[in-house]
């Protein structure tokens, strides 16, 4: 499991895109007609509706970042509210967050990468290691 980190000041944001933040993402497409852009289309526009859009899917996917640290027995951090990132990010925080957004979304799209060129998730590892182990002694 890979989050993107966005810093907020003294603020990191763990975001992640799962399962539960797509079906959370596409709740926000509810009431919109046919025509109208889907939630991954206005977080990319630059009107109002847009950054609302994307402060909603920031909070998603920062709520998801935040389960996935309580799983792994992290230190829990309070996730900032969808007004709170409307209040607190600057203009140049704005297009930082919009681009760890799709970055964030990007890896929940995209494959684990085999090829030993990406990041090692070490807790992970030690996650295999354990099974492996208690494998050998039930058997």
């Amino acid at each position: 499991m890979k989050t993107v980190e966005f810093s907020m000041g003294q603020k990191k944001l763990h975001l992640y895109f799962n399962g539960e933040a797509l079906i959370q993402c596409e709740a926000l497409d509810a009431g919109r007609g046919p025509d109208d852009p889907v939630w991954i289309d206005r977080i990319m526009q630059n009107d109002s509706d847009g950054r609302k859009t994307l402060y909603a899917v920031a909070h998603i996917l920062a709520q998801q970042g935040e389960a996935v640290r309580r799983c792994l027995c992290l230190d829990a951090e309070r996730t900032p509210t969808e007004d709170e990132l409307h209040l607190l990010l600057t203009p140049m925080q704005l297009l930082g967050i919009r681009s760890s957004v799709l970055a964030a979304i990007n890896d929940g799209y995209s494959a684990d990468d085999k090829s030993g060129t990406g990041d090692i998730d070490v807790g992970l590892m030690e996650l295999e290691k354990k099974t492996k182990h208690f494998a050998r002694l039930i058997t």
